[in-house]
């Protein structure tokens, strides 16, 4: 007599890992270990800080990855989620190596993704131009001292900013505008993509709503889903298009793989 296991609980140690290690980092987080232990705060020095920035690092498109809201849990819950409905399934098809390649990859499309965003906001802009695209202000000298002076409406920076450099204001504005970015949606957005390409009719429940939907339909609904949003709600602290660069690079990467034969195609 033997016993069935779904492939579901069966997980391979790419995406095992992945969930242990994500958990393991947002608990140690939101426990503020890292600032006892370490004398570091995680977000600010492994999450993803705009290029133009002096807090920018390039490993930083790998490491944001693996940090998530520590104001609840929902995020790093959704994102674990993810990667195991549909992770389990691809790292079972293309075997551990491809899967953590193709995970990392769409993980880094969707920084380069952010990365592009930010940078069509001041790329060949210069500081005096910012300041009047962005607060509607000029900048005013006071004594040696560049001086910004405008009403920022939050509670992150003061009003008044003395600055001793156009250097400074720039990276002053630079940061107020490109909130660092972390959280894995780019990768498992990727790897939901990767799952309704080479499971296009298998047929997926959403929270327990007992209607099957076809996962080309329920993935590309949400896919849709985001680029609306991308375009519509450009305040809700959501990035996006890093969830859209993943879903880019994945796509590609898997169309790419079934030119050179890597991907045998749908499966269902």
């Amino acid at each position: 007599m033997s016993q069935y296991r779904s492939p579901l609980f069966d997980l391979g140690p790419g995406v095992k890992n992945l969930i242990i290690i994500n958990l393991l980092i947002w608990l140690f987080d939101i426990t503020n270990c890292n600032k006892h232990l370490i004398g570091i705060d995680l977000h600010e020095m492994f999450g993803l800080h705009y290029w133009e920035l002096d807090s920018f690092n390039p490993f930083q498109m790998i490491t944001y990855m693996f940090l998530h809201d520590r104001s609840g849990i929902m995020h790093v819950f959704f994102n674990m989620f993810n990667l195991w409905m549909f992770g389990t399934m691809m790292e079972r098809r293309w075997g551990t190596a491809r899967f953590l390649i193709f995970y990392f990859i769409c993980g880094i499309g969707g920084a380069l993704a952010q990365q592009a965003a930010w940078s069509t906001l001041f790329v060949g802009k210069s500081t005096p131009e910012l300041c009047q695209m962005l607060f509607s202000t000029d900048i005013t000298r006071g004594g040696s001292l560049t001086t910004f002076n405008i009403n920022l409406g939050s509670d992150r920076f003061p009003n008044i900013v003395h600055l001793d450099s156009i250097e400074a204001l720039r990276q002053f504005i630079v940061n107020f505008k490109t909130p660092l970015v972390v959280g894995a949606s780019g990768a498992t957005f990727g790897v939901m993509v990767a799952f309704a390409m080479s499971f296009p009719n298998l047929p997926l429940y959403l929270f327990f709503i007992p209607i099957p939907v076809k996962a080309k339909y329920m993935i590309g609904f949400f896919v849709v889903l985001e680029i609306v949003e991308t375009f519509t709600r450009t305040t809700d602290g959501i990035a996006h298009l890093a969830h859209l660069g993943g879903v880019l690079f994945g796509v590609l990467l898997i169309l790419w793989w079934r030119r050179t034969g890597e991907d045998s195609g749908p499966m269902f």
